[in-house]
This record gives C-alpha cells, sequence and structure tokens, in this order.
C-alpha cells in the first residue's frame, strides 16, 4: 500500500509539473502580483507605475504611504503608516509618512512601520526578515516596563532615511533616529541603532562601520 501511495504521488507530481511549469507559474505570479498593484495604487498617497504585490500580510494607513515606479514587494510585507494607535483606553495620535522611491525591491516578510517618518531612496533592496521601524512600544523606564508591551504608548527618537542603492541583508533591524547613505550595504542580522556613512558595509549587534570603500581606493 505504501508503495502505491508513493507511486500516485510522483504521478500526480508530474502531471502537475507537465500542465504547471514552474516558469508558468512564475509567470502567473508576477501577474498576479502586478494585478494587485494596480489594484491597491488608487488607496496610496502616490504610487508610480509599475508597483507590483505579492501576498500581503497587512496593510495600514496607505494614504500616508508614497511609492514610486517599478518598485516590489514579496509575500507577506507588513506596510504600516500608523496615524491612531490604541493605549490606556483611548487613542494616540500621530502624523506618520512613509516614502519609497523607484526601483526598490523588498523581500518576504518585510516589515516597514512609521509613526513619524521613513524615507527610504531609489534602488534599496533587501532580503528576507527585513524590519524598518520608527517606532518603539513605551520608553525604558519602570513605569512603562511594569505595563504590558501592548498597553505602553508608541515612541519614537526620530525618523528613518535610508539613501540611494542600499542593501540591506535577511533579518537587518534598523531603528529610529537612524540616516543610512547611498550605496551602504547593512550586512544579515545586524541591528542599526546609529546612522551610517554612504558607502560603507555595516555589520553586527549593535551595528558597526567594518568597511568603508571610499576611503580603501
Amino acid at each position: 500500500m505504501k508503495a502505491i501511495k508513493q507511486t500516485l504521488m510522483i504521478l500526480a507530481s508530474g502531471i502537475h509539473h507537465f500542465f504547471w511549469p514552474y516558469r508558468r507559474k512564475a509567470r502567473w505570479m508576477e501577474f498576479v502580483s502586478f494585478l494587485r498593484g494596480e489594484w491597491l495604487r488608487r488607496d496610496f498617497n502616490s504610487c508610480g507605475k509599475g508597483v507590483y504585490f505579492a501576498r500581503i500580510h497587512q496593510l495600514v494607513g496607505q494614504k500616508y504611504i508614497s511609492i514610486g515606479d517599478d518598485t516590489g514587494f514579496d509575500q507577506d510585507v507588513c506596510l504600516t503608516a500608523w496615524d491612531c494607535y490604541p493605549v490606556d483606553g483611548g487613542t494616540q495620535g500621530h502624523t506618520p509618512s512613509i516614502d519609497i522611491g523607484s526601483n526598490c525591491h523588498f523581500g518576504a516578510w518585510n516589515h516597514i512601520t512609521a509613526i513619524d517618518r521613513v524615507v527610504i531612496g531609489d534602488g534599496c533592496l533587501t532580503g528576507k526578515w527585513v524590519t524598518i521601524s520608527d517606532n518603539n512600544h513605551g520608553e525604558m523606564s519602570l513605569e512603562d516596563m511594569q505595563k504590558r508591551p501592548s498597553e505602553r504608548k508608541l515612541t519614537s527618537k526620530g525618523s528613518v532615511v535610508i539613501g540611494k542603492n542600499v542593501w540591506i541583508g535577511d533579518k537587518a533591524t534598523i531603528l529610529s533616529g537612524v540616516e543610512i547613505g547611498d550605496g551602504a550595504v547593512v550586512a544579515a542580522n545586524a541591528v542599526v541603532t546609529k546612522s551610517i556613512p554612504g558607502y560603507c558595509v555595516a555589520a553586527g549587534n549593535p551595528a558597526r562601520i567594518i568597511k568603508k570603500v571610499l576611503e580603501d581606493e
């Protein structure tokens, strides 16, 4: 019986591959992502041509989000601009903005969130599970830390500004009050808590500069 089941599974897999080969499936997914971008574009503050979205995990505050031309998001992106947030039985108000340039590509499971301002320049490329956030749940005070994190007010140390042609590796985290210069590389798993000049490579937790390209030339 086990051999029969395995044979049937192999046969089914072969039939599926024959009628639905990888390249055909990839083209179909690209088409669906493009249609999703066209469907969503009117909800954004501005949205350029050729913007595409794979499956979306969370999308909040589109009217505060601007996206340039030919920018794409892989599956399960979280893109959130919070103008209000429930806290202590009330509502906390914010004036967020997220401005994303042209020709960017964001990997799967990326999380970009703002209560203040996040700016991402043209040509940005990220790996998977990247977080770019200008906010945090509460202050590092005893009063706040005695509350559940979900009950703490959202706070920000300032904007996140990322220059042009920046490459951000898998599972990197960019925190508030940080500026990253043009052409910089943020290594996988890095946690960026301080600004990084352009044309540098930063790695570690907290991230530090491990290579300055212009000085080496």
